[in-house]
């Protein structure tokens, strides 16, 4: 898998295997949809996102797989976007904290009830989010919200307000959960 990059060592080929079956099964137990495999990726990002602390998140942002990551959280969002069919939208993803200095951008056009991903759209942004790489990571993998992100001054927005309040539920962003009790265990 893409996601886990990192040696095993670091938790145990148990916990991993245990943590991918878990994964699975719950995917195999919802019922079948047209966007199966788009929802086990996001699952997977959001146990990896948990399971890692902020340090460990930094430092794969400024590794070189800092692109590859981005175009298949980017890809997957898109996969899994169910946008209103009657917004016609263009949303900007500004990245900060790359190796150069640079920042990265997506952009993700809804239009016609669909979305498409892309890294150097040319269409002009309605809204512009800014984000700095764990904010990020926090925020594709449902460990974070953009409410309390934009509170605590890591969000940066940009644009239409109206447009960004209805994006979590158009992109299908993973929401937080609450912490398993370790009796449930």
């Amino acid at each position: 898998m893409l996601l886990l990059v990192e040696p095993v060592g670091e938790i145990g080929k148990g916990a991993v295997l245990r943590a991918a079956e878990d994964v699975v099964m719950r995917a195999v137990q919802r019922r079948l949809r047209r966007r199966w495999f788009a929802d086990l990726k996001a699952e997977v990002l959001g146990w990896w996102v948990r399971t890692r602390s902020d340090q460990r998140l930094q430092s794969v942002m400024r590794s070189r797989l800092r692109n590859v990551l981005l175009w298949q959280i980017f890809r997957t969002i898109g996969q899994r976007a169910q946008p209103d069919t009657r917004l016609d939208a263009v949303v900007e993803f500004r990245i900060t904290g790359r190796r150069d200095g640079g920042i990265d951008r997506y952009q993700l056009t809804l239009s016609e009830g669909r979305c498409r991903a892309s890294r150097c759209g040319g269409g002009s942004p309605a809204v512009t989010l800014t984000l700095e790489p764990v904010s990020f990571l926090r925020l594709a993998g449902g460990t974070a919200s953009a409410q309390r992100l934009l509170i605590a001054g890591k969000l940066k927005l940009r644009g239409d307000l109206v447009l960004a309040l209805a994006l979590p539920a158009a992109l299908r962003l993973p929401r937080r959960r609450p912490r398993a009790s370790s009796s449930t265990r």
